[in-house]
């Protein structure tokens, strides 16, 4: 008998389990949870029809929580992240930093008075995070959070049956079962979060896509973070995806996240929390930084170099 392929498997227990949850089986206690932290924007009628609308699943959803759930998963991020530092730090992208800056400079300079935080720390993050907004995911992440929230038990059991977590190199059961909660707490405040900003803000929020994680725009927000979002080009709204906005909105992020009073490594870390993800960005910082780009540049009348190592 040919062994069956991994996201075969997981397809087999998702589909299962969306097909429960489609005839309205998901947990009525999480329901009315959900419901009570929306009520001021939602009848129960309404939030029933997203949530249901949410639980449909497809192929890339599937696919992304296939990685989620893996008990490999944290494994795997970690060497993904890995492989990330030759693909986002190179001359090719450094250069691309400098280019960055160049084009908005006045901002970088006008944030940079405001808030005390480098033009290269922004850089860095807004590089590793979408590739200075070139890369910013497919994925409905309304569904992403629904399966989270009231499914993660139901997913996570269907892997301990299958034996995933018998494979070599992953967490164990115990731990498996810690983490499963953990995102089941954090999708619940970025689905409240998300479901409120659409109503204040007037969006469709089974639409908005954004990262296998379910992150937004350029910066790659939760949407649990967006009350630290800024207005950048100063039209009276916050845009993810205006380069403007995700500029302001990663200096704020930083700036009150121990930017100052921990360092720029701690901020990082509070950005994800990821050690390789911290070690990169402060590299890509320095190599942008050692090319020229600096808060000093603003005092300059002279262009930086691009080539400068």
């Amino acid at each position: 008998m040919k062994k069956i392929s991994f996201f075969l498997l997981f397809f087999l227990i998702f589909s299962s389990v969306f097909a429960d949850e489609a005839v309205q089986k998901y947990n009525e206690k999480s329901f009315d949870a959900l419901f009570k932290a929306v009520s001021k924007y939602y009848t129960k009628d309404e939030l029933r029809k997203i949530v249901e609308k949410s639980l449909e699943s497809d192929e890339i959803t599937e696919k992304n929580l296939a990685f989620i759930y893996s008990p490999l998963s944290l494994k795997k991020q970690a060497e993904n992240h890995e492989t990330y530092f030759a693909k986002l730090i190179n001359d090719e992208t450094v250069k691309a930093g400098v280019d960055f800056f160049e084009k908005y400079k006045a901002l970088f300079c006008k944030i940079y008075a405001e808030t005390k935080v480098e033009p290269g720390d922004i850089i860095g993050i807004l590089n590793w995070e979408s590739k200075l907004g070139l890369v910013t995911g497919e994925q409905k992440i309304i569904r992403i959070f629904a399966a989270q929230y009231f499914s993660g038990e139901k997913i996570n059991d269907g892997l301990i049956k299958s034996g995933e977590y018998s494979k070599e190199g992953a967490m164990s059961v115990e731990a498996g079962k810690k983490r499963v909660e953990r995102l089941k707490k954090n999708a619940f405040s970025n689905f409240k979060a998300l479901l409120i900003q659409a109503k204040e803000k007037n969006f469709d929020s089974l639409e908005v896509k954004g990262s296998w994680a379910g992150a937004i725009g350029f910066p790659q927000f939760m949407p649990a973070s967006m009350k630290f979002a800024k207005d950048g080009n100063g039209d009276g709204k916050i845009d993810l995806f205006v380069m403007e906005d995700a500029i302001a909105s990663v200096a704020n992020y930083l700036k009150l996240h121990g930017y100052h009073e921990k360092g720029s490594v701690a901020a990082f870390k509070a950005y994800n929390n990821d050690k390789i993800y911290a070690e990169g960005v402060k590299k890509y910082s320095d190599a942008v930084r050692n090319a020229g780009i600096t808060s000093g540049s603003c005092e300059e009348k002279s262009s930086v170099n691009p080539q400068a190592n």
